[in-house]
């Protein structure tokens, strides 16, 4: 991961992790006039949809499949850089993939030159897995920490249906006999931690700050999310739908919310 760049959630230092841009990039492949077949051959044997256009020795623009009028004269079919379509290497990668959901590719400009392509191809990269599944057991870890200062002895099982308790307090008394030192609020799942926010009327409002069925919503796509990533599911669909970078959005907003309570 490069440093200097990318994204940071909050002051915990735990999740002082960086991801940004060029930790999904891949290198522009790119021609320059007289390359006719190597042109061919990017896109018909190598099948990119896109490719650079050098001239002097410098990324000046590009080239799309399909697009090309003579492969004896590129300079004619080559599109020049727009402003957004370019992106700094450090750009930090929630940023970057909601940009990818608009556009579906992004330039890279490292040291003032054009030398990668990010692409919807990228999304299934272990840092976008990484990045999301972090978000997501941060999350997770301060609302832990908010729950048992909220309700202090243990009080919030009284929240959870009486089976979703049962369960924690089995999993905790076998890991007590474990000598495992560990609190009951560990023992719960996502979805206990999440339902707790949501049925606590005063917890929901002050940091989920949505309406119960609106939360209910909102946590159940996060635990699917969870679930996917966990399992090592696809995320296309979650792109295509173009929820999931706003609901990593919300997610963070609502884990800052939570940490300026605790610190």
């Amino acid at each position: 991961m490069k440093k200097g760049g990318g994204w940071m959630l909050g002051k915990d230092p735990s999740f002082r992790r960086v991801f940004a841009a060029d930790d999904i990039a891949e290198p522009l492949a790119s021609v320059k006039e007289g390359d006719a077949e190597r042109a061919r051959m990017l896109f018909g044997t190598r099948n990119f949809d896109v490719i650079g256009y050098e001239e002097e020795g410098r990324v000046i623009g590009f080239l799309e499949k399909g697009q090309v009028g003579d492969f004896g004269d590129l300079k004619q079919s080559v599109r020049k850089f727009e402003v957004k379509h370019l992106i700094s290497e450090n750009t930090d990668l929630l940023e970057c993939l909601k940009l990818l959901q608009e556009k579906n590719r992004l330039f890279v400009i490292n040291k003032s030159e054009v030398d990668a392509i990010v692409t919807l191809a990228d999304i299934q990269k272990p840092a976008v897995r990484m990045l999301f599944f972090g978000i997501i057991t941060f999350f997770e870890k301060n609302a832990s920490r908010l729950i048992q200062e909220v309700f202090p002895d243990n009080s919030w099982t009284k929240v959870l249906p009486a089976h979703r308790r049962e369960k924690a307090e089995t999993t905790y008394q076998k890991l007590i006999e474990r000598n495992t030192e560990i609190d009951l609020i560990s023992c719960t799942q996502l979805s206990d931690k999440a339902g707790i926010l949501e049925k606590d009327d005063l917890l929901r409002e002050r940091y989920v700050q949505l309406s119960r069925t609106k939360a209910g919503k909102f946590f159940n796509r996060i635990i699917r999310l969870r679930d996917d990533l966990a399992h090592a599911q696809s995320l296309t669909v979650w792109f295509e739908e173009k929820e999931v970078t706003e609901l990593m959005s919300m997610l963070i907003e609502l884990t800052e919310r939570i940490n300026t309570r605790l610190s």
